[in-house]
């Protein structure tokens, strides 16, 4: 059985250790209830499963509590997809989750630009390196904040929706813990 929870354990190695002893606990909780029931150390370890299903469980339960980001979440999701999520998950959640933060930190650079390129023209400067071009429109001065300030509106939302897109995939993938009945 020490085995078994060493195993969860390691596959839960992205999470704080905190929340993981929290975790092995509960799982040595339940395993040794369930021996004081009679059953034997095979008929536990079978009752509860491959350890890698145990973790990943535990593990997408952790990531979808809340769909706010964090940096800690964000590594977790990285975590969850090389050890848990398959071949389409490798691809799938790394890409919406990294564009999730690009278009989150681009939601915030973009008005700081045109704020930077309002001023500069109010002083009679013109800062050729932050532009927006939008097909054949390029707004005139008067018109950049307020465009840089909605296209940072619209990426930040962009970014939010991709990253609860990914905490919903995760939440998907992730089987649900198995319900535990001692007998």
């Amino acid at each position: 059985m020490d085995n078994y929870l060493g195993k969860i354990e390691k596959y839960l190695k992205s999470m704080s250790a905190s929340e993981r002893i929290d975790i092995v606990n509960e799982i040595k909780s339940l395993m040794l209830e369930l021996q004081n029931n009679g059953l034997t150390s095979e008929q536990i370890i079978e009752r509860l499963g491959n350890p890698k299903e145990l973790a990943k469980a535990y593990l997408g339960e952790a990531i979808t509590k809340n769909s706010k980001f964090s940096w800690r979440k964000f590594g977790a999701v990285f975590a969850f997809c090389s050890s848990f999520a398959g071949a389409s998950g490798m691809f799938v959640l790394p890409i919406i989750s990294t564009l999730s933060i690009a278009l989150m930190i681009s939601g915030v650079i973009t008005p700081i630009g045109g704020i930077i390129k309002f001023v500069g023209y109010l002083m009679g400067y013109d800062i050729a390196g932050i532009t927006i071009e939008i097909g054949a429109f390029t707004p005139s001065p008067m018109q950049f904040l307020p465009t840089s300030i909605v296209i940072g509106v619209l990426m930040f939302l962009l970014g939010k929706v991709l990253w609860r897109l990914t905490i919903k995939y995760i939440h998907a993938i992730s089987q649900k813990k198995k319900t535990l009945m001692v007998s």
